[in-house]
């Protein structure tokens, strides 16, 4: 298993295949640009992701395919009394040559009114003036942003706050032209648009109006993480980031400090085979870096330490209140039917983790396990979920042939906030199990999984954050070697972890446990053989399960040890 992603020795001075590093796995909106600049009536909309600049990668797009070799004219034609404003090609304007090929008359008066830009992005509050432009009272037309360049880019958010500009782009976009009350004279839309959002935005504006797509039918995707299947993939993300560094800093990375990045990165995207593209982020994090010339895996580290310190405090206060038992969280000793359960906070951009003590209750009943988070609204409707499904499982082994004759209570203690997901639905199992059998389970350990219905532990995230969150308070109170953390096997390749909690496993202080099923997960936790049913559904008596048969048995009035009624003693039943 292993605990960080390994990287080949990243070559600071190898050469980018791309321009920019913007490019770097975005085929999809390349393609689409290519579309756009093909196809005469489709606009396109780009999408981006937190961390990323979608203006850069449009600039990118730009200059790798540009739009037009030259920017056109909007030029105004008089011809007697008649006036006309059209969109020509310089060469066009050059040669008094409409776009339909046809001569201007050398009757006519041409002139230019203004050079369109190549490429413009919204620097100003959308407005009918702004998009559409104005006519003063000498008839003079002030070119607006539709009319003024050869691609325009305009903010989601800005259609958004003011549906209505969407309504007039819309309109003029069918048209192809723009006309105002009292005046004769069509005004040419000279642009084609790029709308640049994300992936909601999109749909919301589909859902504001079903024929959005009868526009937009064109929509570049950004790729969030670039994948490391081979070591030439490393190297091709490894010379995009030193761009970047040269971009945002003006410096150059050396080997180390690339492949510390990239840890960082691959950290971002909670995958060891995947590294993140939110180059933003990535390059303000080496603006932070301190020191001249090249830059080193120590200054990188440094700025990382910082980052961290200026967004823990509330993560500082978490910990302190377990080390002083204000939060109440065992790592020694066995107990029954509390575990330690593993959680995520996030806030700020900053996410951390934090041990969560789970315990369950058990009583005579109708056989509900009662949520106590949700009856109390402070749990999601994912969790809710998760508990239904830990229900099912339990249902599944010990309640197949008639209903069980107990209810439970499960609940997060010390909890305050909202709890939601499906990660502690593992441990709420393991809990239930030790409660009913009254089993103790090792406090030393704390687990963090998915169950489905036929006990299978799968996959959650924030893995790294979970574990190094119990590892903190395992290693204030002192490590004692029987500590660690029981997570899905197939987290395994999510594994990204800080240098102090690697050292701690690999000298044996702290462990990590892999597991695929509810089965070895009980095993771990109460050192028992869990048991296998029989033909008829039974346990081996002493074994986890076999104890959990006879409880259930007992609750249900089925007890062997009990004395058996008067008459049936009295007329020699055995």
């Amino acid at each position: 298993m292993a605990l960080k992603p390994h990287y080949p020795q990243l070559d600071p001075s190898a050469l980018a295949d791309l321009p920019s590093p913007w490019l770097l796995g975005q085929d999809r909106a390349a393609h689409a640009w290519s579309l756009f600049r093909r196809c005469a009536n489709q606009h396109l909309f780009v999408t981006a992701f937190p961390g990323f600049d979608g203006e850069a990668l449009l600039r990118a797009l730009f200059q790798q395919q540009p739009y037009c070799s030259q920017p056109g004219i909007l030029a105004s034609i008089v011809d007697g009394d008649a006036q006309s404003l059209v969109k020509l090609s310089a060469e066009g304007f050059a040669q008094r040559q409409l776009p339909t090929g046809e001569a201007i008359p050398e009757s006519a008066t041409l002139t230019s009114l203004f050079e369109l830009d190549a490429l413009r992005f919204v620097d100003q509050p959308l407005s009918r003036n702004t998009l559409l432009g104005t006519v003063d009272k000498a008839g003079a037309y002030h070119a607006g942003l539709l009319a003024s360049c050869e691609v325009l880019a305009i903010p989601a958010e800005g259609l958004l706050q003011k549906p209505s500009r969407w309504l007039m782009i819309k309109e003029a976009l069918k048209r192809g032209y723009i006309s105002f009350s009292g005046s004769a004279v069509q005004i040419p839309v000279c642009c084609k648009v790029v709308i640049l959002g994300d992936v909601i935005d999109y749909d919301t504006l589909h859902a504001f109006d079903p024929h959005f797509t009868d526009l937009f039918c064109l929509m570049g995707e950004s790729q969030p993480e670039w994948f490391i299947d081979t070591d030439e993939d490393a190297q091709h993300w490894g010379a995009a980031a030193q761009q970047v560094a040269a971009h945002y800093t003006g410096r150059q990375m050396d080997g180390p400090a690339l492949t510390r990045l990239a840890r960082h990165a691959s950290r971002l995207c909670e995958h060891q085979g995947r590294i993140s593209l939110a180059w933003h982020d990535l390059g303000c994090l080496l603006e932070q870096c301190e020191g001249e010339g090249t830059l080193t895996a120590d200054q990188l580290n440094d700025a990382l330490h910082a980052q961290q310190h200026r967004h823990n405090s509330i993560e500082i206060y978490a910990q302190r209140n377990v080390e002083e038992a204000l939060v109440r969280v065992d790592t020694e000793g066995e107990k029954v039917g509390q575990i330690n359960g593993l959680t995520v906070v996030d806030y700020c951009g900053h996410s951390y983790g934090e041990p969560a003590r789970i315990t369950v209750s058990v009583h005579y009943g109708d056989g509900e396990v009662a949520d106590i988070e949700r009856k109390s609204e402070l749990g999601g409707n994912i969790h809710a979920k998760g508990m239904m499904i830990l229900s099912a499982c339990l249902y599944r082994i010990f309640g197949q042939d008639e209903p069980l004759h107990l209810n439970a209570n499960i609940v997060f203690e010390q909890s305050y906030q909202t709890i939601d997901g499906d990660s502690a639905s593992l441990a709420e199992y393991c809990s239930l199990i030790s409660t009913i059998a009254e089993v103790p389970v090792k406090q030393g350990l704390a687990l963090t999984g998915a169950i489905d219905q036929f006990g299978n532990v799968q996959a959650i995230g924030g893995i790294n954050e979970k574990i190094e969150g119990f590892f903190h308070v395992c290693r204030y109170r002192g490590l004692t070697g029987e500590q660690g953390v029981i997570l899905p096997r197939a987290n395994t390749r999510q594994l990204n972890l800080s240098d102090d909690v690697i050292a701690a496993v690999e000298s044996g202080e702290f462990h990590l446990f892999q597991v695929d099923n509810v089965e070895e997960a009980l095993a771990l936790l109460t050192g028992r053989e869990v048991g296998v049913a029989d033909e008829d559904n039974r346990f081996k008596e002493g074994t986890l399960y076999g104890l959990v048969q006879d409880r259930l048995d007992q609750m249900a009035g089925r007890d062997d040890d009990e004395p058996r009624p008067f008459w049936q003693r009295w007329l020699g039943f055995s």
